[in-house]
Parts: C-alpha cells; structure tokens; sequence
C-alpha cells in the first residue's frame, strides 16, 4: 500500500508542486482548495497523469475548524490512515500594517495561519497514529519584517512557536514536526513583473534567483521522508539566502572594496 499524504492549497503554485513531488515517489496524495470542486477537478486531473497513485481532492475553508474537521474524516474514510502533512494554505496578508488593519483583517490572517495550521495537525496526528511526518511552509517573514506584513509575519512566527511545542509533544508519538521557512518563490504572481523588476528582485538574493515550486517540493518531500527521520523541531530556511543578510544584498560589494577585488584578480588565486 502507498503512504498517503495531504497537502493544503495544493491545486496550483507550490502547494501543487510538492503533492507532484510526493506523488512521483509512489505516495497517495489528497489535496485541498476551499472551493471542493475545483479541489477534485485538481485531483482528478493529476491522477490522470499518476496512475500508480491514488488522489482525492477536498473542499476546505484552512480558517475553519469545523471544515478541517470534516475534511480529515474524508481522509480517514477513503484511506483510514495518514502517513505526512503538509500545510501551506496560507493567507498572506498583503498591504496590511499598524494603521489599516482591522479586527477582520487580523482574524482573516490568523485564522488561517496560525489557528487554521494547529487544528490541521491535531486532526493530522490523529490520524497518524504511532508514526508520520508534519511540516508547516512557514516564511521569512517569521522572523524578519517589513512594513505592510504586520499579520502575516505574526502568524507565522507564531506557526514556529506551535511547530516546536508540537515536535516535542508528539515525539513519543514517533511524530516529526518541522517547518520551511520559505523566501521568495516563483508563481503565477510573478508573471506580471516586468523584466527589469524580475532582475531588480534577484540582485537582492545571494543565490542569484528565486526558488521554483519545485525546489521547495524537494525540500518538503526530504523532511517527510524517512531520509529525515532525526530531523524534528526544525525550521529549515529554503529562502535564496535572504534571511543571512544583516544589510540589503549588493552582489557587487566588491566594487567598493578595493583590497578585495585586487586579490579576487590575481592570476595565482583559484576561481
């Protein structure tokens, strides 16, 4: 029997790259929107293009409790187990800061974020029983900030705190809880961005670019998998190396320090 897998908000995007990952390594795959028909035309599509695997798409609101309730006992019904969670539904609280954000703005990005992610993994360890993997697509923003973001940084720095009390509790369990503290990925978002703001974007990243849905799905897969398996509490940056700047990115530091471009420039130093 395959292991059996739920993703959140995986019928495009991300969400929809790492269900692919996990269903190319032969595993069950349920994925979820909050529209449930769009959720199962997603799944049935790829099941199509997955025929060793099975695919089931649900119908749920990741703010509401009662529809995450509802969603798992479909899971538990179909597949009467589950082996790895993964939440990446996410609200991100775009333009909200200190001065515009109200009491339903703060409960949208929450509810979702924070609230909705910790009642998905109850359901998620439930289910597992003795042994499985949970792992939360967490985001920079958990632990630096910029102006407009103001809810969408509380939330996921509060997903880190209810990432590590869960990896501790569930460790008896033989259940890992870990996060990926996401940077900037390539979406449909990014298609309206005109070429000079595509390149003004990747001069601020150390690693030059942006992670592809992919490369975060490869992340994801290695931390669900028993590759993993002493891998828990942990919050693993995939970000391009963003979170290591103490200053803005200049790729072109050198430029300004003579001393070290002259020595990058001799003939006897190996490039």
């Amino acid at each position: 029997m395959n292991k059996v897998v739920f993703v959140t908000g995986a019928v495009r995007n991300t969400g929809l790259a790492i269900a692919r990952r996990f269903a190319r390594e032969n595993w069950d795959v349920v994925i979820s929107s909050r529209d449930e028909q769009t959720a199962v035309e997603a799944a049935e599509k790829e099941q199509r293009s997955f025929e060793q695997t099975r695919w089931m798409g649900v119908g749920m609101d990741p703010g509401s409790v009662e529809d995450i309730r509802r969603a798992f006992q479909k899971i538990r019904e179909r597949y009467g187990c589950l082996h790895a969670f993964v939440s990446n539904a996410a609200n991100l609280g775009v333009g909200l800061s200190v001065w515009n954000t109200d009491v339903s703005d703060w409960d949208a990005v929450m509810n979702v974020n924070a609230r909705g992610s910790f009642f998905c993994a109850q359901e998620a360890a439930r289910l597992m029983g003795d042994g499985g993997a949970i792992l939360f697509i967490s985001s920079v923003h958990a632990n630096e900030s910029i102006p407009g973001r103001v809810c969408y940084s509380a939330s996921k720095a509060a997903l880190g705190g209810i990432m590590r009390s869960l990896a501790v509790e569930l460790g008896c369990k033989g259940i890992r809880v870990n996060s990926i503290l996401a940077g900037a990925i390539r979406t449909e978002r990014w298609n309206g961005l005109t070429e000079k703001e595509v390149t003004e974007r990747r001069g601020r990243y150390p690693a030059g670019r942006e992670s592809t849905g992919g490369e975060i799905a490869a992340a994801a897969y290695f931390l669900c998998s028993e590759e993993a398996k002493t891998i828990t509490g942990v919050e693993m940056p995939v970000d391009s190396g963003i979170s290591i700047c103490l200053l803005p990115y200049n790729k072109n530091w050198m430029e300004n320090d003579p001393n070290n471009q002259k020595y990058w420039e001799r003939q006897d130093v190996k490039k």
